[in-house]
């Protein structure tokens, strides 16, 4: 990207074969990672100085023209004819400020229950209180993370509604 913009190319197609990182870029999915988002930061920043910028996956196994390329590279090949290339020294994301947005936290039907199991706090009233407890008889808390006992006494991971979505479109 950064030589695209050197060049003062207007539209750019990039391809990539990760799905995570073409759907980190697309919005699709959440950075997570300290070092993956500032990499989309700085990808956004230089999306930002293109009239057209457009991130296209491609499976890996249809991507042999990049393996090409990547062992010409490494096996030390500086030149390959009309082809830009830029060797970096260091991270192109080193010694970069990553913008934090503060996220409210979402309440959950979750919330009461594990607060009861960390610290046996319960609501003022009776009858939430007591519909707390029944409720977190068939729940188990592992560090932050809470489990329901199915049926067949396996644990089931409890998810929050943003962590459900993203779980899912990972399944497909």
């Amino acid at each position: 990207m950064n030589l695209a913009v050197q060049t003062s190319a207007q539209r750019l197609k990039a391809y990539c074969d990760s799905q995570l990182v073409a759907n980190q870029i697309q919005g699709v999915y959440e950075a997570r990672d300290e070092r993956m988002i500032k990499y989309l930061s700085k990808v956004r920043r230089l999306a930002g100085k293109f009239k057209n910028f457009a991130v296209i996956r491609i499976p890996r196994t249809e991507n042999a023209k990049v393996d090409v390329l990547y062992k010409l590279t490494a096996s030390g090949y500086t030149t390959l004819g009309s082809t830009c290339m830029e060797f970096l020294k260091k991270s192109s994301i080193e010694n970069e400020a990553v913008e934090v947005m503060q996220v409210e936290h979402e309440s959950c039907w979750m919330d009461e229950i594990i607060e009861y199991l960390r610290s046996g706090k319960l609501p003022e009233a009776k009858k939430e209180a007591r519909k707390v407890i029944q409720r977190a008889a068939r729940f188990s808390l592992d560090g932050e993370s809470l489990y329901k006992r199915s049926y067949t006494l396996l644990y089931l991971k409890c998810l929050r509604l943003s962590n459900a979505a993203y779980t899912m479109q990972e399944m497909r």
